[in-house]
């Protein structure tokens, strides 16, 4: 056989990098583009300013030849007193202040030049003064007065300090049209720099891109090939399976089969594609969405498997399958996979399973029996008296032999559990003779450890409608545990309570508790605990598992704690004798709403012998009609009516106001939803096939609670967002009052008593801890269930009667748990 060698995952460029790269190079030319038009800008702004810069010399120089003609002017007529020589004087005094103007258009609004410019203008015009000055007196006292005046210099120093400032502004002229040359000769010297760096990083980029493209077609080609062998292994596989293979579409059509699909149902893939599921299995039964309908919620299945279930082939005949379904979230929607397997082979293995277990426990229970008989006899003496070694290996032989009955019982009770098909014989009972049985069976084991069994009995008959040998055995596995975990000389008590609803038969010991790792899978098959020195008790690990089935078929419930002074505490409940209905609500009357005709005249039969009137009705308008028109105390519906959904007939009586909702009881042949808990008036979910006794509890609990007043509920929580949904969810059940903090709670109880408190633990002003010690303190504790995210510890655990971890979908079991706990406390106050 050849290997392939090992996959080494290559790093390969992602379509959006190499795109990148190969986008580089125009990125960087449209950038250069860019930046060549800045520096042309750039150019061209220079060049203004340096022929601005000329243009500025140019009007500084003619302002200083103006000044100079004036001057040549005006002493030309001084010397030769011609007129004629004024004439440049005239011209330059008429044009000198539009010269000006242009000189100071030209000058900077800020710096030196701006303040030589000014300086320049107060001279130029005190030298126009002084020349004007000398003319006029030219003019009035002649040529010697005014030679004299000019002797004086003023004219010179003015003229003097012209040119100085003329030079100085044509010196910052100069130097400003070099400094505007330098610039310009360094910028065309980065530029060049710049474009021949470019032009490299253009070069490189192309470059790199042009290989990744390349490497990346060459990766593409082999990805392409690699994709195209994993999809010829997938198909191997999904063709070799021998089980069938089906995935169905978001609508519940078929999208492919695999051949061993085809050999089961004998149809081609081709003959099933784009086919309802329901052709060939009914998976998703009802009306609705088919993810719906299939039992989708928040992504997840609810039901994964679905054993024995009905299938059709192309021959019409109907075949049992095993099938397991699971979900393929694709871009159209989450797609359903089913793997079907036909369930001949299985149910025959299990047949012979069943066969071999039967005969092997006969095979053994005869046997045993004899040997169990025969070494009573020994130790009885009917052979003749045993000494005292022979008398105690008598003892011990029959007592393993009783033990290994024992383990023959439970794996055959613990078989019949898994198949659903454990056996009860109902009848009304009194528990005491339960509690009796149980003593005596477990009596001979306590005299042995030297352990005393309290009995504690209520001195009236205590009646249930229960199997009498079941409920001993139930009773006896809790003794017998009890005394063997307990210290020698220590006493076991065995208590049996009376209740309004349910019986509770209690064991309470004085060992060493049930350790905190183990209690989660206490009720689990074959799960053993030890003692405290880890020395382990003999046993199967089946007793506490048998005995949970066995009370849950009674309607009851077991559970456990361990006792603060010590020790553990298990107790089970068992529903009333059910003629107690018939003497408390003998006048009361039920609409049974289902569409199987034989179902509903069955269910009218035992409501009929347990004291109930009752009407059948097969629609969902005959339901609301009905309704309607008598005043009914408890509904009974099915969830699949001849005209439409059952949950129609609640939405019809909660949205007319008139009608008063009776509760309601679903009698369905499928698991409950988990939203149910938020429909107005539902009391109770019952699964076909249900046990009578269990059918007659739920409607005494039902009519019991809607005769009561409405419970008063503390909710302790400072968020909002879980106070709103904790109203929507116990709207219409009971009386709300809200805490946002412990002192608010405190004002709350010091005025009134709730039936039940909701206690959240982490509070602006504490811990909810602190009030839950408070309010289980005296002889008249309040019944409080933890609602909290936080961690909770066991000390919390032991004081509270329940406990909920947040989250939306713990809110209908929580709306239950209240109100169950309202009930096992006597109901409302």
């Amino acid at each position: 056989m050849t290997l392939r060698p090992p996959y080494r995952p290559r790093i390969r460029p992602s379509w959006a990098q190499v795109a990148l790269l190969a986008a580089l190079a125009p990125i960087l030319l449209a950038a250069m583009a860019l930046w060549l038009g800045k520096e042309s800008h750039h150019a061209e702004t220079a060049r203004r300013e340096l022929s601005r810069s000329f243009e500025y010399q140019r009007e500084v120089e003619r302002l200083a030849s103006l000044m100079k003609d004036a001057e040549t002017g005006q002493r030309g007529y001084l010397i030769a007193g011609d007129p004629a020589f004024l004439q440049p004087y005239e011209e330059a005094r008429a044009g000198v202040d539009e010269q000006i103007v242009r000189v100071d258009q030209l000058t900077p609004a800020n710096g030196p030049q701006r303040a030589d410019l000014t300086l320049l203008k107060q001279l130029i015009a005190a030298k126009f003064t002084e020349m004007q000055a000398l003319l006029d007196v030219h003019h009035r006292a002649g040529a010697e007065a005014a030679a004299v005046r000019l002797r004086q210099g003023l004219g010179k120093r003015l003229m003097d300090d012209i040119r100085r400032v003329v030079d100085r502004m044509d010196r910052r002229g100069v130097d400003h049209v070099e400094a505007a040359r330098q610039r310009e000769t360094d910028r065309r010297a980065r530029n060049a720099a710049t474009i021949w760096w470019a032009i490299a990083l253009i070069a490189i980029a192309a470059a790199i891109a042009g290989f990744l493209m390349g490497r990346s077609a060459r990766l593409r080609s082999q990805l392409a090939i690699e994709n195209e062998e994993q999809a010829a292994r997938r198909r191997a596989v999904f063709d070799a399976v021998t089980d069938g293979l089906i995935t169905v579409n978001p609508s519940g059509s078929i999208e492919k089969v695999n051949p061993a699909g085809e050999r089961i149902f004998g149809y081609s893939t081709d003959a099933l594609l784009r086919r309802d599921i329901s052709t060939i299995i009914d998976i998703a039964p009802g009306e609705g969405s088919f993810l719906e309908r299939v039992g989708l919620r928040d992504g997840e299945l609810q039901k994964t498997e679905l054993l024995d279930f009905p299938g059709h082939t192309a021959e019409g005949e109907n075949i049992s399958l095993d099938i397991v379904m699971g979900t393929m979230p694709l871009p159209d929607g989450v797609h359903i996979v089913l793997a079907v397997r036909d369930a001949t082979a299985r149910k025959e293995i299990d047949r012979l399973k069943d066969d071999f277990i039967s005969t092997v426990s006969h095979e053994l229970r005869t046997p045993l029996t004899s040997v169990v008989g025969s070494l009573g006899l020994l130790r009885s003496g009917a052979a003749g008296q045993l000494p005292v070694e022979a008398q105690r290996l008598a003892e011990i032989a029959e007592t393993n032999s009783q033990r290994l009955i024992r383990l023959i019982n439970d794996i055959l009770d613990i078989d019949q559990i898994r198949k659903g098909r454990m056996a009860f014989d109902y009848a009304v009972i009194d528990l005491r003779d339960v509690m009796t049985k149980a003593v005596d069976a477990m009596q001979g084991l306590a005299d042995r450890r030297e352990i005393q069994i309290e009995a504690q009995v209520p001195s009236n008959p205590v009646m249930a409608c229960a199997d009498a040998d079941r409920l001993v055995q139930v009773a006896s596995n809790l003794l017998s545990n009890a005394i063997k975990f307990s210290p020698e000389g220590s006493v076991v008590r065995f208590e049996l309570h009376e209740g309004q609803e349910d019986h509770v038969i209690q064991v309470t010991d004085q060992g060493p508790g049930i350790d905190p790792d183990f209690a989660s899978s206490i009720f689990s098959r074959f799960a053993q605990s030890a003692r405290p020195n880890r020395q382990m008790i003999a046993g199967t690990g089946l007793g506490l598992a048998i005995s949970r089935e066995i009370v849950r078929s009674h309607g009851g419930e077991i559970s456990f704690e361990n006792r603060r002074e010590g020790g553990a505490r298990f107790a089970f409940s068992i529903p009333r004798d059910s003629a107690y209905a018939a003497n408390v609500n003998g006048s009361a009357r039920l609409l049974i709403c289902e569409d199987d005709h034989d179902a509903g005249r069955t269910i009218q039969s035992i409501l009929t012998a347990h004291g109930y009137a009752s009407d059948l009705v097969t629609t969902v308008r005959d339901a609301i009609a009905h309704a309607r028109a008598h005043p009914y105390n408890a509904i009974l519906l099915d969830l699949t009516l001849a005209d439409a959904d059952g949950m129609d007939v609640m939405r019809g009586l909660r949205s007319d106001g008139s009608v008063r909702t009776p509760p309601v009881i679903v009698i369905s042949g499928l698991a409950p939803p988990t939203d149910l808990d938020d429909m107005n008036g539902y009391a109770g979910w019952l699964q076909k096939p249900f046990d009578p006794p269990r059918l007659i509890q739920l409607i005494q609990r039902a009519i019991r609670r809607s005769d009561q007043r409405k419970a008063v509920i503390l909710h302790i929580d400072d968020d909002d967002d879980t106070r709103e949904l904790f109203s929507a969810a116990l709207a219409g059940r009971g009386l709300l009052l809200s805490a946002t903090s412990l002192a608010t709670a405190r004002m709350i109880l010091a005025e009134r008593r709730p039936d039940v408190i909701v206690l959240d633990l982490g509070l602006p002003d504490g811990s909810g801890g602190s009030l839950l010690a408070e309010v289980k303190e005296g002889d008249n504790p309040l019944p409080v269930v933890v609602y909290s995210a936080q961690e909770i510890d066991e000390a919390t655990r032991r004081l509270a009667d329940a406990v909920l971890v947040k989250s939306r979908r713990a809110l209908p079991k929580l709306a239950s748990t209240i109100l169950d706990i309202v009930d096992r406390h006597g109901g409302p106050q």
